[in-house]
């Protein structure tokens, strides 16, 4: 019992005095910062008081008429008027300021002024005035260095160091203050005063505590001997850029604190820091002190616990009041803890409240950037699928102009269907356009239809049809572009031969914008013993790495307003349908090479049938074809006839419906969109009528909907169509005939 007793008494006594040694520790600092914070909170006061009298002065409409009329010449002496007025002078002997001066405890007094233009430079007077009649050769310099990189906005402090053989270094202060215009509101000038050494007191409250200035790698610190200046500057260059609030050192073998704050945050003036340095010898004394008298204190508690514990020793029981002021003390004890745990609850359940409040807010602000986005995002598609319409109208306007504007050219048979297959070839691109819309937003079928594609074909294709824009553009813009081909024979490959030509079509666009003072383009081709390679190069100024990785992301442009950042995103999706691969070569002023490897299918692989190119229904029929285009009407018409079958039309569903009744039809071919009645309205009354006549809905929202959510319509088909389509459609409904 005694060593328990022993080492009770020696844990107490350890805490008492560590709780006693901080709480001397505590005081002292709070006693310190208290002296501190009233010191700053004068120094603030005389710092506001000064502020309030400079836009006194520069609120003068003399002042201001001076500036605003260019009447430069008659500043100075203007200000010198409101100076006396409302600073003190101390160059002029019985001054209003010099009573003023000598109640407000030097803060207020000017050392010199100068006025700054609106670049910031200073505008030196024509004489020298009253104020600076009594400045030497360093006042004036500090004078002219009192230029600033931009006007301020409102009133700025800032330090000046003046450097003495005499005293030293001594930190005087700057208030900058805008003269704002009274027609535009900006700065238009500027007024700046010297004020007479910015130190603050050396002591506080008569405690060894000396405070001073650090700023443009000077010290002010009045009244420290040099050696512990010199360390102190030395602690400030060495810690510059990560001080803190405070930090212990120590100076001459003597422990010290060094306190900082900064003066003036956020102005265009050098950084001025208020440096404090504080003795700590006399507070670790004390703490000293307190540490002995618990020592002392602890010793003779531990003597009188070992005697306590060797008379109670000999008793062998515990009284019942002692269990019982214990059990009382644990039943208190308890109910503190439940009445804690039960506030503790309550917090925790204001906070889920708060949090759930915060989950609302925050997923309906999700929403709303959500729906930005995506309207975001609805704009650049749009302005993509223009991009691509362009370009695929290029060849076609292109070519039809040539046909129309050149005789020779539709006399010479090969030449006009060289001409015409060009024409078809893009129209159909431009088709394409809107079909791979749905890329946004569907993936891959794996059911869909591929064909075996030529790629040198196809490159030879893709050449002559941007050849507008790699060589006409170009010239016009007064660069030189040319396109050389390497089509070594590679295997055909399996995909859309749409799609993979618009891959090679945005390629070559993408090297001439890559290229605007011109160069060279070339087109190779090569196998791969499972695969054909298509490789696109340009001389043009490549890319570095970091756009190297990011050019295939959507909307991802380097092009500005020109761009929509679709074009090459839009190649990455097409190849990766394909199961393809996209590898990109660039180096910054060296060109770019796009390298797209496509997979060749087997030997017992292939595309679709060739012997569907020349299906077609051989028992002539009777068709309605019910369009509110008559250009529609006219070319299916117009297709069906030429393959033997008998056509009636309608402009609407209403009319159409009334033909279908009065008449007998083999087959429908009708529009979606019409005025009055829609074509799948159309169609599920004739399915009422004549539930076997079979109905085909042509619509250019084809490629949108789903015929399993259209009962009356037995073929869908897109918009714009072919004869080939058309006949392939007619083949689907009657595969017998």
């Amino acid at each position: 019992m005694m060593v328990v007793v022993a080492l009770v008494t020696v844990i107490s006594g350890y805490v008492v005095q560590h709780e006693m040694e901080a709480d001397v520790r505590q005081n002292l600092d709070e006693r310190f910062k208290t002296e501190f914070d009233a010191m700053l909170a004068v120094r603030e006061a005389n710092d506001s008081a000064v502020i309030e009298r400079c836009r006194e002065i520069v609120r003068s409409p003399r002042l201001h008429g001076a500036i605003e009329d260019n009447a430069l010449d008659m500043l100075y002496s203007i200000a010198d008027a409101e100076l006396h007025r409302l600073l003190p002078m101390p160059s002029v002997a019985g001054s209003p300021g010099d009573a003023q001066d000598a109640g407000e405890s030097g803060m207020f007094r000017v050392r010199g002024y100068r006025f700054l233009d609106e670049n910031g430079a200073v505008i030196e007077p024509k004489e020298r005035r009253s104020l600076d009649e009594v400045q030497g050769a360093e006042d004036a310099s500090l004078l002219t260095a009192l230029r600033m990189k931009k006007l301020p906005q409102q009133e700025e402090v800032g330090y000046v160091a003046e450097h003495s053989s005499d005293v030293g270094t001594i930190i005087h202060q700057v208030v900058a203050t805008p003269i704002v215009s009274s027609e535009t509101g900006q700065p238009i000038a500027a007024l700046v005063l010297l004020f007479k050494s910015a130190a603050l007191p050396a002591r506080l409250a008569g405690r060894d505590v000396r405070n001073g200035i650090w700023v443009e790698g000077h010290l002010d610190l009045p009244g420290a001997l040099p050696g512990v200046v010199e360390m102190v500057k030395r602690v400030m260059v060495a810690e510059a850029g990560k001080l803190q609030d405070e930090m212990e050192l120590s100076l001459d073998g003597a422990p010290y604190l060094l306190h900082f704050r900064n003066m003036n945050p956020g102005t265009a003036f050098r950084p001025g820091v208020l440096v404090s340095l504080f003795p700590l010898a006399a507070s670790r004394a004390q703490i000293r002190s307190v540490r002995w008298k618990m020592i002392g204190a602890g010793g003779l508690l531990l003597s009188a616990g070992l005697l306590a514990s060797h008379l109670l020793s000999a008793r062998f029981s515990v009284p019942v009041e002692e269990l019982a002021i214990v059990s009382s003390t644990h039943a208190r004890q308890r109910d503190r803890a439940e009445a804690a745990l039960e506030d503790t609850n309550e917090e925790l359940r204001a906070t889920n409240a708060e949090l759930g409040t915060a989950l609302t807010e925050l997923k309906e602000t999700q929403q709303r950037v959500i729906q930005q986005e995506r309207l975001r995002a609805l704009g650049q598609m749009a302005s993509g699928v223009a991009h691509d319409f362009n370009n695929a109208l290029v060849p076609i306007l292109g070519f039809t102009e040539l046909l129309q504007l050149s005789p020779g050219a539709l006399a010479d048979r090969e030449k006009a269907m060289s001409y015409l297959n060009i024409i078809s070839t893009a129209a159909g691109d431009a088709a394409k356009v809107v079909s791979r819309l749905r890329q946004f937003y569907r993936k891959h079928e794996d059911g869909e239809d591929f064909e075996p594609v030529d790629l040198a074909k196809l490159a030879t294709q893709a050449i002559t049809l941007t050849r507008p824009r790699w060589k006409d553009q170009a010239q016009a813009a007064g660069a030189t572009v040319r396109v050389e081909s390497e089509l070594a024979p590679v295997p055909p490959v399996l995909g859309d031969e749409s799609e993979l030509r618009e891959v090679l079509t945005n390629l070559i666009f993408n090297a001439v914008d890559a290229m605007p003072a011109g160069g060279v383009i070339t087109v190779r081709t090569h196998a791969l013993p499972d695969a054909a390679v298509l490789e696109v190069s340009d001389t043009g100024v490549g890319m570095t790495e970091e756009i190297r990785t990011r050019c295939l992301e959507p909307f991802f442009s380097t092009k500005g307003e020109r761009g929509t950042g679709l074009g090459l995103s839009m190649v990455f999706g097409i190849v990766q349908r394909h199961r393809g691969s996209v590898d990109i070569r660039s180096s910054p002023g060296v060109g770019t090479t796009f390298i797209v490897t496509l997979p060749v299918p087997g030997a017992d692989a292939g595309g679709k049938s060739s012997a569907a190119n020349g299906v077609r229904v051989a028992q002539a029929l009777d068709v309605l074809v019910v369009d509110d285009e008559p250009q529609v009407r006219d070319f299916v018409a117009a297709a069906l006839g030429m393959d033997g079958h008998r056509v009636a039309t309608a402009p609407d569903g209403a009319v159409g419906l009334k033909r279908f009744r009065d008449g007998h039809f083999d087959l429908v071919i009708t529009d979606k969109a019409m005025p009055g009645m829609t074509g799948d309205q159309m169609a599920s009354a004739m399915k009422l009528m004549k539930p076997g006549t079979p109905i085909i809905l042509l619509t250019g929202f084809g490629q949108f909907l789903d015929k399993a959510d259209l009962p009356g319509i037995d073929v869908l088909l897109s918009k714009p169509v072919g004869v080939q389509k058309l006949r392939e459609a007619l083949a689907a409904v009657f595969p017998s005939r």
